[in-house]
């Protein structure tokens, strides 16, 4: 285990900070270091220099994928760079000003499109990250919230009457980016809307059998895309206890173990991209380390 948390320690800085946050347990003095030198090293300086002159990362908010700077700014909290980060707040703030409609929803589109619950749930993701404090957070969960069906997953088919399973990923990481961002407006609705949605992933036995083979493939970035993976890392962050329909899962990711006991990148999402930050088929540190602390986080490493 050494050897490999040595390997993870010499990747990209976001991957020590991680490392240090999520399987060290190390203290805030070295978590706050690491963390302040994500934006000017590695792939967070890199992604913060593809911005241009319009202050946009790719073409605009949403064109290209996954250039775009809805995914930049998913890719930037993902890397966990600093809340405070200036060009992340300024373009969060911009998005709810060019962007918002009338329901509390966003559309990043360049024509007249009623939103897409996904791609909300995406947005307030990073916007709680970044701007945790602004109304208009609160306004989009208000409006998510509302967009939960039933059987307490999310579609982006606004006329469905079951959940489907990218939207319900992407609309409960929002959710609870939001729930840990402090925020105190509907905070029990938020809580609600978690527990349905999660019972949700697990009553479909985290879409595990799906004729969708991507579900059962190691990919990362995640994108708007579900798999096994995914799923199990939200579990893991929620602080969802082990529950049965978890279980085939936490074995296939077990299986997926290589002898040297890392885990390969087996998959990307077809789309532009700034550059790749890790090549298919190769040992991941991304997954490697998110496999890891799933496991120790359910008593299985």
């Amino acid at each position: 285990m050494d050897d490999i948390i040595s390997w993870l320690l010499n990747g990209d800085i976001s991957i020590q900070f991680m490392t240090h946050r999520d399987l060290l347990g190390s203290d805030k003095s070295t978590l706050s270091h690491l963390q302040s030198r994500i934006p000017t090293e590695g792939f967070g300086a890199r992604l913060l220099a593809c911005r241009t002159d319009t202050g946009h990362w790719g073409m605009h908010w949403y064109q290209k994928k996954w250039t775009s700077t809805h995914y930049t700014l998913l890719d930037l909290k993902n890397l966990s760079v600093p809340e405070t980060l200036a060009p992340c707040r300024e373009m969060v703030a911009r998005m709810f000003e060019e962007c918002a409609l009338e329901d509390g929803g966003l559309n990043l589109a360049k024509s007249d499109l009623p939103s897409d619950v996904a791609v909300n749930g995406m947005i307030l993701n990073y916007a709680s990250y970044f701007c945790g404090s602004d109304p208009r957070v609160g306004r989009l969960a208000d409006h998510l919230v509302g967009c939960q069906v039933a059987d307490g997953g999310f579609n982006w088919d606004r006329a469905a009457q079951d959940g489907e399973p990218h939207a319900t990923i992407c609309v409960l990481e929002g959710l609870a980016q939001y729930q840990r961002s402090g925020a105190d407006h509907r905070q029990d609705e938020v809580a609600e809307a978690l527990t349905r949605g999660s019972a949700f992933l697990l009553s479909n036995h985290l879409f595990m059998y799906a004729s969708d083979r991507r579900f059962s493939l190691l990919s990362y970035p995640y994108r708007y895309r579900f798999d096994l993976l995914h799923a199990l890392e939200f579990l893991t962050d929620l602080g969802i206890s082990l529950h049965p329909e978890m279980l085939p899962a936490l074995e296939w990711l077990r299986e997926k173990r290589k002898p040297d006991g890392l885990w390969q990148l087996e998959h990307v999402h077809k789309g532009n991209v700034h550059f790749e930050m890790e090549a298919v088929r190769q040992p991941s540190r991304f997954i490697t380390l998110k496999a890891l602390r799933i496991l120790r986080n359910y008593g299985e490493e």
